[in-house]
């Protein structure tokens, strides 16, 4: 994502991912369904009550048991699913981030 001109910042647990929610400004944030002390939905979920704007992307494992409509109603704008090419997230981030950008525009427009 650095190369595509983004800055990322990692964190190990769903906890330390929302102090820095609390601390820092993030346009999106990419989470493992799977995370120590919280799991990536309930982070989501978090995010969004915190930052409303934020675009969160949900890694899904297709070992477990939580799919696309689960990450979709926690609020995720998308989800990939494990394994996946790291251009393929690249791409995914893109869209998902362009789809924001547009919709941000359309409601500013219409304000």
């Amino acid at each position: 994502m650095l190369l595509r001109g983004h800055q990322c910042r990692t964190s190990s647990n769903g906890a330390e991912a929302i102090d820095l929610i609390k601390k820092e400004h993030f346009d999106a944030v990419i989470t493992d369904v799977e995370l120590p002390l919280m799991d990536g939905l309930t982070l989501t979920r978090e995010l969004l009550k915190l930052k409303p704007s934020i675009v969160v992307a949900v890694i899904l494992d297709f070992l477990i048991s939580i799919h696309l409509k689960d990450a979709v109603a926690a609020g995720a704008s998308d989800s990939l699913d494990k394994p996946f090419k790291i251009d393929e997230l690249s791409l995914r981030f893109e869209e998902m981030m362009d789809n924001h950008i547009t919709h941000h525009r359309n409601n500013t427009k219409e304000s």
